[in-house]
């Protein structure tokens, strides 16, 4: 077997790639890359136990060189035609698509590309999506993210898997393509917007690494070995990050998309972990992480040892605020809507930018769970006189603190508990009148404790939409 294909095979079976033989879109440019997975993946579609209907060439023609770009397309139709590999094609204004969505044209054309990808992995019911980065694309991208100020992330390169998308190419350099390809016959198209000084990523391609390689010939091995070690690290901080993220919270907020991190407990990490900590908690609460830099999360980490009610505002839309020994990270989105939301019967309840409150009422059962949930309380039902309701806040608001018939302003409960003054005016309460039952997430009233004498329930539950947000939010890769 010729050595650029075992080491294909090798990649491929190493990680995994097409274990469940799903069937495998081909990204196809017709440049050498592309070309060559394309002829690789044809080669050793036996050994992997792919069939030739398991495998799709997708082309996306951007518009942007006319003619060549014509050209470029039916070259790829004509190859997939003589492998005898179904062949599917998109075109799109890529510059108008850029002008309309706020990118650059490379960051657009990407995007639109792998939209085409999945939609035809989703349409043929396949697996995978499979992509020609090679080695040097790796050096590439950890040159280009130095320069950018990425974190150990960005030192990690690209990985071989993620998600859906592979890369059985990314053990292979771009000089052992081309032998491929020549000891081959095969030849392939020349993109000229590569060859330009015009982008960014081209002039690390043509000017940085070649003057790398000239001080040592083994600098793309070299990066690739060191961006290695970096997704070892990052794998074993951010996993680290992730448990003491969950300890350094204060609670869990059911206002979606925030989160709240006491300030004291993060100071204790170590600062690596710490601001990994720091960049976990923006993430989340953003639902992406591209374009977060080392300068955010330092930004962050200096708000720290300021005062309260200092605040940054960040990428994505979100505010982090130093609020009474915390850190509070939350979407810069708080609405002022007021509702007021009759509870009637069983039934779901929508609270609109929270999430939803579940009621279901029946009769008092012996040995009940009223176990402490934050998020689900139980109270006595025939104690409440009047109608109940879900709404904001208001005025006249206060909860019963103790069995006495002592009682606590809502507006009192709010500072003692600190919530950002931001989001007070909308946070849950379940009410009767000017009574509150439940301020959601914070206190329950005492005066409608289960007792001997109960004899109906009434069942509370709360979900917030934070993650449902972060979901649909979620960037592709």
């Amino acid at each position: 077997m010729n050595k650029l294909l075992e080491k294909v095979y090798e990649c491929v079976t190493t990680y995994k790639m097409f274990d469940n033989k799903a069937g495998v879109v081909i990204g196809l440019s017709g440049g050498a890359d592309s070309v060559c997975l394309l002829c690789a993946l044809d080669m050793l579609a036996e050994p992997l136990g792919l069939s030739k209907n398991k495998l799709v060439a997708v082309h996306v023609n951007h518009l942007i060189r006319g003619e060549e770009a014509s050209a470029d397309e039916e070259f790829s139709k004509n190859l997939c035609e003589r492998l005898g590999i179904k062949f599917v094609s998109y075109r799109k204004d890529i510059v108008a698509y850029a002008r309309e969505k706020g990118m650059s044209v490379e960051e657009a054309g990407r995007h639109f590309r792998y939209e085409c990808f999945e939609e035809q992995r989703r349409v043929l019911e396949f697996d995978k999506i499979a992509v020609a980065h090679n080695r040097n694309d790796v050096a590439e991208t950890v040159l280009f993210n130095m320069v950018r100020g990425s974190g150990i992330k960005g030192m990690s390169g690209i990985p071989a898997v993620r998600d859906n998308i592979v890369r059985p190419l990314i053990e292979v350099t771009r000089a052992e393509i081309e032998s491929f390809l020549e000891k081959l016959g095969q030849d392939y198209r020349i993109d000229r917007t590569n060859l330009t000084l015009d982008y960014d990523r081209n002039k690390i391609r043509h000017i940085v690494l070649p003057a790398m390689l000239e001080l040592n010939d083994k600098a793309i091995e070299h990066i690739c070995l060191m961006a290695n070690d970096a997704k070892d690290i990052f794998s074993y901080v951010d996993e680290a990050a992730k448990q003491r993220l969950e300890a350094c919270k204060v609670k869990e907020e059911c206002k979606e998309l925030q989160i709240v991190i006491d300030a004291h407990k993060l100071l204790l990490e170590e600062r690596l972990i710490r601001q990994h900590i720091l960049y976990e908690a923006f993430a989340k609460v953003a639902g992406a992480k591209k374009d977060i830099t080392r300068r955010h999360i330092e930004l962050v980490d200096e708000l720290l040892y300021k005062g309260t009610g200092k605040k940054i505002m960040l990428p994505y839309d979100v505010i982090v605020e130093n609020n009474y020994g915390t850190i509070i990270f939350r979407k810069n989105q708080i609405s002022n809507e007021t509702y007021n939301l009759n509870i009637t019967d069983d039934s779901e309840y929508i609270i609109p930018e929270w999430g939803r409150l579940k009621i279901k009422i029946e009769p008092m059962q012996e040995n009940l769970d009223i176990s402490k949930k934050m998020y689900t309380i139980v109270a006595d039902y025939g104690k409440i006189k009047g109608t109940i309701c879900v709404r904001t806040p208001e005025e006249n608001d206060y909860i019963i603190i103790d069995n006495k018939g002592n009682k606590k302003k809502l507006s009192r409960l709010f500072i003692d508990n600190k919530v950002d003054r931001n989001i007070r005016e909308n946070w849950p309460v379940v009410a009767c009148g000017s009574e509150i039952i439940w301020a959601i997430g914070l206190r329950y009233s005492e005066n409608f404790r289960i007792d001997d004498n109960t004899k109906e329930v009434i069942w509370f539950e709360y979900t917030g939409k934070g993650e449902e947000y972060v979901r649909k939010n979620r960037s592709v890769d």
